[in-house]
């Protein structure tokens, strides 16, 4: 049984990092989904505290933080890491344009032409900032905010799993073809996943306070 804690969007909360910190040393795996600070000496400790912890970047985290982030051994933004058990780890960090014009704001040919040359397969768990286009990307007054790019990505390449976050008011776990898709919570508001996979490749995925 493989367990991975999961999380996205901590947006320099102090107390969320202490917590998630506390819990990390309990399972096999990080994934840290991006947004993760605008402060250089934030994203420093998060590198420092999560050492083993596969990580990209958000749209909100910006080039300096990104630099930082990317010091880490498990860095796997556009980039495939093994895991073990058969599995592998692919990430792809930012999101497609936003009202705020954060730094990470790619278009979604960009998108597409680098996510397409990645190696995912059905043991992939790939890890994005940005939901797909219309799966558990709420956002205020209607809107879904997720990438076309990535529901193509994941639709032509099925992974076994795809996490993201970006999306503050959604939540869930949702089966697409192949793939199951888990919208992480943001962790500033003090909230991660407990995920579990078992020999068979089976998900169970917990909501967990921090």
């Amino acid at each position: 049984m493989m367990k991975i804690l999961a999380f996205s969007d901590l947006h320099e909360e102090e107390a969320a990092l202490e917590s998630l910190a506390r819990l990390a040393p309990s399972y096999d795996h990080v994934f840290i989904c991006g947004d993760v600070s605008r402060s250089v000496s934030f994203a420093q400790d998060v590198v420092k505290f999560f050492p083993n912890s596969f990580i990209i970047p958000g749209n909100w985290d910006n080039e300096r933080v990104g630099k930082v982030l990317s010091s880490s051994k498990r860095w796997v933004h556009g980039k495939r890491a093994e895991l073990g058990d058969g599995l592998n780890v692919v990430g792809f960090g930012y999101s497609v344009p936003t009202p705020f014009f954060t730094y990470g704001e790619r278009s979604e040919e960009e998108i597409y032409a680098q996510m397409s040359k990645l190696e995912i397969d059905r043991n992939t768990l790939l890890l994005t900032h940005s939901p797909p286009k219309g799966l558990l990307d709420d956002a205020p007054l209607g809107r879904h905010i997720g990438s076309v790019s990535i529901l193509k990505i994941i639709e032509e390449k099925k992974p076994l799993a795809a996490f993201f976050g970006h999306a503050h008011e959604a939540l869930g776990v949702k089966q697409h073809g192949a793939t199951t898709l888990v919208k992480l919570p943001p962790a500033n508001r003090m909230k991660a996943c407990s995920v579990s996979i078992n020999k068979s490749k089976k998900l169970d995925v917990e909501y967990i306070p921090i």
